[in-house]
């Protein structure tokens, strides 16, 4: 289920997480990408994903969620950073867990991974991942909650991720 194609890995090298795992089911992420209203392949949701957890963006929508950049924010020095680190310190924190947790991997939740153990925890607000593209991004070395990336498969909500513990 590990999938590295062309695309995947060159979103993954502009991003500079070439080593990150990429979890998804063939036939689940073509059934998204053939949505009616699908707007991305897996490639693109993929780089949408893993920016919104990048970057100094919402958590999620009117619930109130941090985003991971607001986590790192919150206590800097739990990530090795200064009292008021600047957006660009908390993204490379934040590239830097993926990277250097060699067990660091990106999900893609669909009916066949939800179906493993290790993979069943879908989001916190129930967004649907059959009409979104729902990844959970797992770094056990160094990020100890749980953490989704939620982008719509319509292109009409911005792309976002929150964390829960």
């Amino acid at each position: 289920m590990k999938q590295k194609n062309s695309n995947i890995q060159a979103v993954l090298t502009a991003i500079g997480l070439s080593n990150l795992h990429v979890v998804a089911d063939p036939t689940d992420s073509a059934a998204l990408e053939g949505h009616a209203d699908g707007q991305y392949t897996l490639a693109e949701a993929l780089r949408l994903a893993l920016e919104a957890f990048l970057s100094n963006s919402s958590g999620s929508p009117d619930q109130g969620h941090d985003s991971a950049f607001d986590v790192v924010r919150s206590s800097p020095d739990s990530f090795g950073l200064g009292a008021t680190p600047s957006d660009a310190e908390i993204t490379e924190a934040l590239r830097r867990i993926l990277a250097d947790d060699p067990q660091a991997e990106i999900v893609l939740l669909t009916p066949a991974t939800t179906a493993e153990n290790k993979y069943r925890f879908t989001p916190e607000y129930g967004e649907s991942i059959t009409d979104n593209w729902v990844f959970r991004i797992i770094a056990p070395a160094s990020w100890p909650m749980l953490q989704w990336a939620i982008v719509d498969v319509r292109g009409q909500t911005p792309a976002y991720s929150y964390s829960f513990d």
